[in-house]
């Protein structure tokens, strides 16, 4: 389901970005339904009169293309956004990591955002041999049939770029050596080797979580590949040995899914906007740095509550573009598959416990929900699906009916 709208936590946190923030959460997420991909030819849709939508005072035409960035502290998040289509989620080497952990994702646009993701002694490293950019994907176990609890194995990966080859060879080792000098309650951490991969600079130590019995073991990896710097933290209860195979299966996945991205050369001149999706999705005030971009539907992924189930339902219904802005908008092959995503988030809502609110009587395919202190909606537009959140129902009606007569402008 789309999780891309702030809002408070709600039961086992049905949109990712409402607060999801802390590490003691693992809560199992509702499952995404499944949509066959030969089922989006759907009934007529209603008839709506746009004459009867109430847009309050927000935007109903397209902005002009966006263009490029402009600057280089601008192009410098926008490539990191990009990035991300080419960062792998934990749950891409162990499907049980798809609870929420820690931010969940990051868009590292400056090196300081890493003092998010551990000592500040790393992110000076980073930022000394001129760490440029960077996105990171945070995930832990949910609760599994065999018994294994929520939260017993932890994985950050994160994909950083530097400037050149050299100086992603100098920040791993630095950002490597900082996490060694930096006692973890008392404990200073040892060196570990990573299988198969004599190039990483990893430490390890022993970790129990405030009102926890069980140690976790915990190992800080830093590894170059070209102009970046793969860094890796995993926490489990497993041991070493399995903390460290989680780190060389992700080194081994992450190296060719990397080789497909194409990092900005003049990072003023990084397209805003590059699908034109962006121009027709009502843009976020926030600043929040995944916000006000497009992303691909495996980026999107990165802010899904069941990154898994997202992922078959992209697939079946033909979703290639997602915007994440003041609204969210999907991008689907078709009308009918538009419906089907906005079915799918509805029943995810609905599974979650959310309580239904009143929908925008003139957009008969809307559903409406009502989370603690926050209300969502979600509604068909053509070939897009449309997510709004608001503390107010009357303004996520406004919203989610602007975003309408924007995306089917003539």
């Amino acid at each position: 389901m789309g999780r891309g709208l702030k809002a408070s936590a709600v039961g086992a946190c049905a949109l990712l970005l409402v607060a999801c923030g802390g590490s003691d959460r693992g809560n199992a997420p509702a499952a995404s339904p499944s949509v066959s991909a030969t089922s989006t030819t759907a009934a007529p849709r209603p008839v709506v009169d746009r004459a009867l939508l109430d847009v309050g005072q927000y935007p109903t035409a397209p902005r002009p293309p966006l263009g490029l960035s402009g600057n280089p502290a601008l192009g410098a998040a926008a490539d990191a956004q990009h990035l991300a289509d080419f960062v792998l989620g934990p749950w891409e080497v162990d499907d049980a990591l798809v609870g929420t952990y820690l931010n969940t994702y990051y868009v590292l646009n400056s090196a300081s955002v890493l003092k998010q993701l551990g000592p500040e002694a790393i992110a000076t490293a980073a930022g000394q041999n001129g760490m440029i950019n960077g996105f990171a994907s945070a995930r832990q176990s949910s609760a599994t049939a065999d018994g294994k609890e929520s939260g017993q194995e932890a994985m950050v990966n994160a994909v950083l770029r530097f400037p050149d080859p050299g100086a992603a060879t100098a920040a791993s080792a630095a950002m490597g050596a900082a996490a060694m000098q930096q006692a973890i309650k008392g404990v200073t951490p040892t060196t570990v080797a990573i299988p198969g991969h004599p190039d990483a600079d990893a430490s390890t130590y022993p970790f129990t979580p405030n009102g926890s019995t069980q140690p976790r073991a915990t190992v800080r990896s830093f590894t170059p590949r070209g102009p970046y710097v793969f860094m890796h933290f995993v926490q489990t209860v497993d041991g070493q040995d399995r903390a460290t195979a989680l780190v060389g299966k992700m080194i081994d996945a992450q190296g060719p899914a990397i080789d497909g991205f194409t990092p900005a050369a003049d990072l003023a001149a990084v397209p805003l906007d590059p699908t034109g999706l962006l121009a027709k999705t009502m843009p976020a005030a926030a600043t929040e740095a995944a916000k006000n971009a497009v992303y691909t539907s495996r980026g999107a992924e990165h802010f899904q509550t069941n990154p898994i189930g997202s992922a078959t339902l992209f697939s079946d219904t033909g979703t290639t573009q997602v915007a994440m802005g003041g609204t969210n908008v999907y991008q689907a092959k078709d009308d009918g598959a538009a419906v089907l995503i906005t079915n799918a988030f509805s029943q995810e809502m609905t599974s979650s416990g959310m309580a239904t609110a009143d929908t925008v009587t003139a957009l008969p395919d809307s559903h409406c929900y009502a989370l603690p202190q926050a209300f969502y909606c979600v509604a068909p537009a053509g070939r897009y699906a449309i997510e709004a959140r608001s503390n107010s129902l009357a303004d996520v009606h406004q919203q989610l009916s602007a975003q309408y007569v924007m995306l089917t402008a003539k």
